[in-house]
């Protein structure tokens, strides 16, 4: 089995890395279910800025929810875009200074949940690393990683090429393309 998830905080660079990848080694991608869908399945206003509490937290559960059908459709082999990770670090980034108990308590259930499903589901997790402290979003991919023991890859991504070479190390697995034309593929 190989279920990988490719986790950063820079998402258009973790999509594109995504998509090599897939390109690289043949393997299906899942990619992420664009805001403007949840908001219409869930009535959210279209505009992510304008939701409050309940609304963004509904949209990071119907989020998870779209990625755990996405990926139970492909089973044992394919690259999940950001795993079941993105909308959470998105809601915790937003609700840094939660005064309310209960808000608090959804995201550690909501956390707890999304942690369990990823250690149950993912083979390799790769962390596209922003080597930048104050990045937020990272540190806080970081400490879910750190708090549920999950094994993940470090990856620095500075070099595309570089950083998609050595998921294929790691995965052990022989690419279809080389990580140039991968690229220059995912370019277009």
């Amino acid at each position: 089995m190989k279920r990988i998830a490719i986790n950063g905080s820079n998402l258009s660079l973790t999509s594109h890395l995504s998509k090599a990848f897939a390109a690289m080694t043949g393997m299906d991608m899942i990619v992420r279910t664009p805001y403007s869908s949840i908001a219409s399945m869930y009535k959210l206003d279209y505009d992510i800025s304008k939701c409050q509490w309940p609304e963004s937290f509904l949209y990071c559960l119907g989020a998870f929810t779209q990625r755990i059908i996405a990926e139970q459709k492909f089973e044992d082999y394919y690259i999940s875009d950001g795993g079941v990770f993105n909308e959470l670090c998105w809601l915790k980034s937003r609700y840094l200074r939660l005064e309310l108990i209960y808000e608090r308590s959804m995201i550690l259930c909501l956390e707890n949940v999304v942690s369990d499903y990823a250690l149950n589901h993912y083979d390799f997790i790769f962390h596209l690393d922003s080597n930048d402290p104050s990045d937020f979003f990272d540190q806080c991919l970081k400490e879910i990683y750190r708090l549920h023991d999950m094994q993940h890859h470090v990856i620095n991504a500075s070099n595309g090429e570089d950083a998609l070479n050595e998921m294929s190390v790691n995965l052990q697995v022989k690419p279809v393309l080389s990580a140039k034309h991968a690229l220059l593929k995912v370019d277009y």
